[in-house]
C-alpha cells in the first residue's frame, strides 16, 4: 500500500511540474491578448465574453513591455501610454515574467503559451487565461 501511495504522490508531482516555455514558443507572446477566464486560488471562475481592455505584449531578446489598450471601432487602439517593463526568466521548471514599474515589482508565471492561448498565474495564485484578440472593424 505504501508503494502505491508513493507512486501516486510521485506521479502527481511529476504532472504538476511545469516546463519552461521554449524560445520559439515565446515568440507567440507578441501581440494583442484579451482575458477569457480568471480562476482564483479558491477555485472561483469568471468567464469574459468581451473586454473593454486588451493587453499588448512586445518582446525582444527576453525583455518586453505590456501595455493596456482600448480597441476602437476603426481598428486602432487607444492607450494611456503606460508600459509595464518585464524580463523573461527561466527556471528549471517554469518561465516567469518579472515586471518592474515606478510603482511596483512583481512576477508572473507563464503556465501555457501557444499562438492562440496564454495562461499566466500571478503571485496570488490567480490564473488568467487569455485568447488572441481579433479586432472588430466597423466600416462606414
Amino acid at each position: 500500500m505504501k508503494n502505491i501511495l508513493g507512486l501516486f504522490a510521485f506521479s502527481l508531482l511529476a504532472v504538476s511540474c511545469s516546463k519552461p516555455i521554449s524560445a520559439e514558443e515565446l515568440k507567440n507572446l507578441n501581440g494583442y491578448w484579451e482575458i477569457n477566464e480568471v480562476k482564483t486560488a479558491d477555485g472561483d471562475t469568471k468567464e469574459f465574453q468581451s473586454n473593454n481592455n486588451v493587453d499588448f505584449f512586445e518582446l525582444n531578446d527576453l525583455k518586453g513591455t505590456r501595455t493596456k489598450v482600448v480597441p476602437q471601432f476603426d481598428g486602432k487602439n487607444a492607450s494611456n501610454g503606460i508600459k509595464e517593463q518585464f524580463t523573461v526568466l527561466d527556471s528549471a521548471n517554469a518561465t516567469y515574467l518579472k515586471y518592474s514599474t515606478d510603482y511596483a515589482k512583481w512576477t508572473e508565471k507563464v503556465d501555457k503559451l501557444t499562438k492562440d492561448e496564454l495562461v499566466i498565474i500571478n503571485q496570488n495564485d490567480i490564473k488568467y487565461t487569455y485568447k488572441r484578440f481579433t479586432p472588430i472593424v466597423v466600416n462606414e
